[in-house]
């Protein structure tokens, strides 16, 4: 599945996509757990795996009433989506990548609820969450399950910037924003002079990206929730030095020998 022109650019620029990598049935089933999940959430659900909406200020709609904007764990969540995290599809990407065997590193999603300025979650590195590592093949993927861009809950990226190092990451107070909320960014980081790619995703379109390049997540200022999947695969060579990572698909066995671990 994974040419060579995708592992170039991937080693290049630190991204690609795979457009329809998933069908319009795969892509119904899972919007269906999600949106099954997002509803049986009420606002008193707060914990560190389910995030909701810190602005406060719009109602929801009726996929996503209490505006939830992550879930974390979801492969024990719904069986669907533990079977998306197993999907050979996704494996085939990864251990095309590395020619090795991966393990899950997280299944998650993030939301993006209608009217959702997701201005505060600002440009960065997903590597310093994870660091140390015993290498960098740590690299994510993002399942988009609706139409979405740089308007409408998509993601940016800047190109090349997987071999920059890892800037500090600082929070920054924004005028007129509650003081609770403060925008994450990179030391350094000028966003008028990066060359960055804001690209449109169909659903069943996939974004693959190396877990230091620059990126953000976009605003959804349509009137409909707009959801993707996440999930973040490693080669079995790469190690958890400190066990830092706490989400429970840590280390779950995903291929070996190249094929799928049940599970």
């Amino acid at each position: 599945m994974l040419t060579e022109s995708q592992t170039q650019q991937y080693e290049r620029d630190g991204y690609f996509i795979v457009t329809g990598l998933f069908d319009g049935g795969e892509v119904r089933q899972l919007r269906e757990a999600m949106i099954g999940l997002l509803q049986s959430f009420s606002l008193s659900d707060r914990c560190p795996d389910v995030g909701f909406d810190p602005w406060r200020r719009t109602d929801g709609d009726d996929a996503n009433p209490n505006r939830i904007v992550y879930l974390n764990d979801l492969h024990l969540r719904h069986a669907r989506l533990n079977q998306h995290m197993r999907s050979e599809k996704l494996a085939e990407i990864f251990t095309g990548l590395w020619q090795a065997d991966v393990n899950a590193f997280q299944a998650a999603s993030v939301i993006k609820p209608n009217d959702y300025n997701a201005d505060y979650l600002g440009w960065h590195q997903d590597t310093p969450d994870y660091v140390p590592l015993s290498n960098d093949r740590n690299g994510c993927v993002i399942t988009y399950l609706d139409h979405m861009g740089p308007d409408t809950g998509g993601t940016s990226l800047v190109p090349g910037t997987h071999r920059s190092g890892l800037p500090k990451r600082i929070y920054l107070p924004v005028d007129g924003w509650p003081e609770y909320l403060k925008k994450r960014t990179m030391e350094g980081f000028d966003e008028d002079k990066a060359t960055i790619v804001a690209p449109h995703f169909n659903p069943g379109d996939a974004l693959v990206f190396h877990s230091s390049i620059y990126h953000k997540a976009n605003a959804n200022y349509s009137a409909t929730t707009k959801i993707g999947l996440i999930n973040v695969y490693q080669a079995v060579d790469c190690v958890d030095l400190t066990r830092r990572n706490q989400f429970k698909a840590a280390d779950l066995p995903i291929t070996r020998r190249g094929q799928i671990v049940a599970g």
